[in-house]
């Protein structure tokens, strides 16, 4: 039986797909776009309101045009023929029959008991995907729960924190905020919990050690890092860790940011925050010589952080300190909103004289 693709529901006219907030998004800009146009604005000025590029906007058009709110949506990317399997039912029912046998025995040799006793030449990748079907079905266990570990189950996304999506990027201060935390261990032995704030845009930094690396201090940095950041916090991604989840959490949600959690393992989509932590440990904590005491490492750490953001050259930004690209960026966001400012006031002028002149 074959499945009408949603995109043709507009067409048929028996839509009842629920759309992505993205795509309505996507229309409401194609609106204004059209209505800064008619209004006499030019399509650069237009295009600058709206943040997107001529290409994206007439690819919009174009698939809004044909397909309606379904064309609006980010295409799949999955395979139009996806691969087939290469084995047989008998392969199957052969490879289930030697690993039922040798529990804890892997896809390689049993790759070569099939070879060996049955003259079947499976490739041990083949052997492995067909274990992991059984695994699912639940006809077989993992060797890992033989030695008694325990898999983590993965993490379900329902309260306020949502899975950070693949090609995410911030593109304005304060978007994207990357948060963790480091077990630093100091001089005198004694470990400190140093939590960590950078913006990927500006590499402006927030920072504070505890003794410990629960949710509620976690809390407590987000307030301090919302007090010494130069501007509001739209977003905020982090790691699985629990210092990030309980109250946390709950405090992303009642001061309405957004937080996005990073896949497990996956280390270098918090590159700035990453390289951030080993900036503070070499650089601050191992370069300084204080007593293990927390409120006077907090102190020197305070003066370490006003350093970093307003006198260390960043080789990525030109050799600029941080809080210099920060000023020139709002220097160019307010040149390019009074541009369009008074791209928006010229065009209604000549709309005025255009209707005074009608009406004469």
């Amino acid at each position: 039986m074959y499945q009408i693709h949603r995109k043709f529901y507009q067409i048929q006219g028996i839509d009842e797909t629920d759309y992505s907030q993205k795509a309505y998004d996507r229309k409401e800009k194609l609106r204004i776009y059209g209505k800064l146009v008619s209004e006499g604005c030019s399509q650069k000025t237009a295009l600058e309101a709206i943040k997107i590029s001529r290409a994206t906007y007439y690819r919009w058009k174009r698939s809004y045009q044909l397909f309606g709110l379904a064309g609006l949506e980010d295409e799949s990317r999955s395979p139009n023929n996806p691969r087939k399997t290469a084995w047989t039912r008998k392969d199957e029912r052969l490879v289930l029959k030697v690993r039922k046998k040798f529990k804890l025995w892997g896809k390689y040799k049993i790759a070569a008991i099939l070879s060996r006793e049955y003259r079947i030449n499976l490739s041990a990748s083949t052997v492995g995907r067909i274990i992991s079907k059984f695994i699912k079905k639940g006809e077989i266990k993992p060797v890992s729960f033989y030695f008694g570990i325990k898999i983590k189950k993965r993490r379900v996304f329902n309260g306020h924190a949502q899975r950070w999506e693949y090609g995410m990027k911030a593109r304005e201060p304060g978007e994207l905020l990357q948060m963790d935390h480091a077990t630093i261990k100091l001089g005198c032995g004694k470990n400190v919990k140093h939590f960590k704030a950078i913006c990927p845009i500006t590499k402006l930094v927030a920072e504070k050690a505890y003794t410990n690396a629960t949710s509620t201090l976690a809390e407590d940095f987000l307030k301090h890092a919302q007090e010494h950041l130069p501007f509001g916090i739209k977003s905020i991604q982090v790691d699985g860790g629990s210092e990030f989840m309980g109250d946390f959490e709950e405090a992303c949600r009642r001061k309405n940011i957004p937080l996005y959690v990073l896949p497990p393992r996956r280390p270098q989509f918090n590159a700035h925050v990453e390289r951030g932590n080993g900036t503070a440990k070499y650089e601050f904590y191992y370069q300084c010589d204080f007593p293990p005491v927390l409120s006077i490492v907090n102190q020197c750490l305070q003066k370490f952080v006003e350093f970093y953001n307003t006198y260390r050259p960043h080789q990525s930004l030109q050799y600029k300190t941080p809080m210099e690209h920060y000023k020139l960026l709002m220097e160019e966001k307010r040149k390019k909103e009074s541009r369009v400012k008074l791209a928006l006031l010229a065009t209604e002028a000549k709309i005025k004289i255009k209707t005074h002149i009608s009406l004469s």
